[in-house]
C-alpha cells in the first residue's frame, strides 16, 4: 500500500542535481601571491594562508583567527603543531626536519572562520551554540565536519 502512494510521488518530484556546498570554504596555501597545487612540491620558508570560497561559488571575503599547521610522516607528528594566527605563516621550524614523502597539513576549526561583510563586520561562520560543547563528552565528528583543512604532499628538491 505505501510503495504504491510513494511510486507517483517519486515521478512527480524535480530532479535532484549535486551541487558544491558553498556554504564551506576552502583553505589555500599560497607561494608569491600563486596558490600552491596538492601535488609534491618543496616546503617554502614562508607562505601565506588564505581562506576563499570552493570554485563556482560566489566570491565571499573570509578571516581566521588561528590555523594548525603541522608536519607529518607516515600520519604522525613530526613536531608539535604550529599556531598561525595571521595570514603569513613563517614554516622555518619545519625546514630542517621534513624529508620527501612528508605532509604539511593545515587546519582551521569552523568556529575560527568567519566571513567579512561589505562594512567589515565580521559574522562567525559556525553560530556561538553549534561551536560550544560538553567537556564531558567525546568529540567523535570527522575532522572535516570539524574544519576546513588542506595537505601539501612534500619533495625534498634534487640537490
Amino acid at each position: 500500500m505505501c510503495k504504491a502512494l510513494l511510486a507517483p510521488l517519486l515521478l512527480l518530484a524535480p530532479a535532484a542535481f549535486a551541487q558544491s556546498d558553498c556554504a564551506k570554504p576552502v583553505v589555500q596555501l599560497l607561494r608569491n601571491g600563486q596558490p600552491l597545487a596538492a601535488t609534491a612540491s618543496a616546503l617554502p620558508a614562508a607562505a601565506t594562508l588564505r581562506v576563499a570560497p570552493d570554485a563556482g561559488c560566489p566570491a565571499q571575503e573570509y578571516r581566521f583567527r588561528h590555523a594548525e599547521v603541522t608536519l607529518m610522516r607516515h600520519g604522525r607528528p613530526v613536531l608539535p603543531i604550529l599556531l598561525v594566527e595571521k595570514p603569513q605563516a613563517d614554516l622555518r621550524p619545519f625546514l630542517s626536519y621534513y624529508q620527501t614523502g612528508d605532509q604539511l597539513n593545515i587546519f582551521i576549526a569552523y568556529q575560527n572562520v568567519a566571513t567579512v561583510a561589505a562594512d567589515g563586520t565580521l559574522t562567525p561562520l559556525l553560530p556561538a551554540k553549534a561551536a560550544r560543547r560538553q567537556p564531558s563528552q567525546l568529540d567523535l565528528r570527522t575532522t572535516d565536519s570539524k574544519g576546513i583543512s588542506f595537505s601539501l604532499p612534500l619533495a625534498k628538491p634534487a640537490p
